[in-house]
């Protein structure tokens, strides 16, 4: 194997389901010593191997920095798949939806997150968290879908600043908006001071080591009380349903205002 596996450059794979119908079908698969043969990497821990999401592939859990990753092996362990396999039908990501499962916050990392918060917003029962960076544009689109919905009372949202290294000046923004407590105002104004305190640095490294720990490499990311990460801009309705929000409440909110 080559160091591209751990590359953004990766092998995208797309296989339709309407030729292999259904993902309940069992399969022998290589065994663990198999895969960690195949894989030949010291710095690769090789957690497991299960039956993949489409017939004559396997899936590989594996380790790679302390990280959950998934590769793929066919079920005779003589070809080695990294990349994304896709549904055709509906576009859903099963390799990031497998990736996101396996590198599941736990309670107790929940409850250390809880601490890194930066700000909330809203007072809903719903809860969640967002991971974001001041120079990200995607992030501004899913923030203000959130302001939306924290404002109708559907749901509270707790900021955690996720400032990304190519972004120059975007960790001194947010140290910034931790030490001068400027919330969400401040981060649609990309608000900064000279104001670099130890609460703010202490915060912001932090998050950004634990996120990273975590799978997580980009923003916009949403965090939720399940311990599942989705990364991308979540449409309304999507968020709505993730969280398990009533149909039809916030029009219902709206209207008895």
């Amino acid at each position: 194997m080559t160091d591209l596996l751990f590359k953004t450059v990766v092998v995208t794979i797309l296989l339709s389901l309407s030729v292999w119908p259904g993902t309940g079908h069992t399969q022998e698969c290589p065994s663990i010593e198999a895969a960690r043969k195949a894989i030949s990497k010291r710095n690769v821990k090789v957690i497991g191997v299960t039956p993949g999401p489409v017939p004559g592939l396997c899936q590989v859990h594996i380790k790679h920095q302390d990280i959950s990753r998934v590769l793929y092996i066919d079920k005779a362990g003589e070809h080695l798949i990294a990349g994304n396999i896709y549904r055709i039908s509906n576009g859903t990501n099963l390799t990031g939806e497998a990736v996101a499962d396996l590198n599941r916050f736990t309670e107790e990392e929940l409850e250390r997150l809880e601490k890194l918060v930066a700000f909330t917003i809203g007072t809903g029962k719903k809860t969640l968290f967002i991971a974001t960076d001041p120079q990200c544009g995607y992030c501004t689109m899913a923030e203000e879908i959130l302001e939306s919905m924290a404002e109708s009372g559907q749901i509270k949202v707790k900021f955690l600043m996720f400032p990304l290294a190519f972004h120059k000046g975007a960790r001194e923004e947010c140290i910034s908006l931790v030490c001068d407590k400027k919330g969400l105002e401040g981060l649609r104004e990309n608000y900064i001071s000279e104001n670099q305190c130890r609460e703010g640095i202490s915060k912001v490294d932090e998050t950004i080591a634990f996120l990273k720990k975590k799978g997580i490499s980009g923003t916009p990311a949403y965090i939720f009380d399940d311990g599942l990460t989705i990364s991308g801009v979540m449409t309304r309705e999507a968020l709505v349903k993730k969280l398990g929000l009533a149909a039809g409440s916030e029009s219902e909110q709206e209207s008895s205002k």
